[in-house]
């Protein structure tokens, strides 16, 4: 299946993880084992939500806010609150941030993702 992944620099900075893409919420989920770990968002319909959703363990929201990133915006997109930490692509340092989730996320860090 070919999609138009926005923001392909996640997965070079994902690697060698091969995370499995599937769309979903207007935009394309990263998978690895079943666990959602970000979803990557680009659309003309509403651009104040472009940019990427980190799916992190509600326990753990306010610590990885503090780590990754602060957004003033809270997302409830899986009827669960503090699950979503937001990177608008509009920030002068999205893509250091989104390195830094990427890092987490190969080192295994529990605090990120979900099964689904």
């Amino acid at each position: 299946m070919s999609y138009q992944l926005p923001y392909t620099f996640v997965l070079k900075a994902l690697y060698p993880l091969r995370p499995a893409i599937k769309k979903m919420l207007g935009g394309y989920a990263l998978f690895i084992n079943k666990k959602l770990l970000m979803l990557l968002r680009e659309t003309h319909k509403s651009p104040e939500y472009n940019g990427i959703f980190i799916s992190v363990i509600p326990d753990f929201f306010q610590e990885l806010q503090q780590e990754i990133h602060t957004s003033k915006m809270e997302f409830d997109l899986d009827g669960s609150k503090n699950s979503w930490i937001f990177i608008s692509e509009d920030l002068p340092d999205f893509e250091q941030k989104v390195e830094l989730a990427c890092n987490l996320i190969k080192n295994e860090d529990e605090r990120i993702g979900k099964i689904q």
